[in-house]
């Protein structure tokens, strides 16, 4: 019995502590998404599919976009992931 309380309370307790962990990493990706909306935007690609993309197209379209320079293939990447 006392075995089975302690399972029910450590399950509890992961469950309450795992749900803010869950909630920042929304957080943090719809930051993320909303920075590389805002970017992609003044450099004047088609945002419109923009929330069907992953973390990672996300992730990789920031990485093109912190480099500043948009020459060649860069742009043309941008646009691929856009309309995959």
């Amino acid at each position: 019995m006392k075995t089975m309380l302690s399972a029910v309370a450590i399950a509890a307790s992961v469950a309450t502590l795992s749900a803010p962990a869950a909630q920042a990493m929304d957080m943090e990706f719809n930051m993320l998404t909303g920075a590389v909306y805002n970017a992609l935007k003044a450099q004047g690609f088609d945002t419109d599919k923009i929330d069907t993309l992953t973390l990672s197209e996300i992730a990789e379209i920031n990485f093109i976009l912190s480099d500043g320079d948009m020459e060649g293939g860069k742009r043309a990447r941008i646009n691929q992931i856009l309309s995959e």
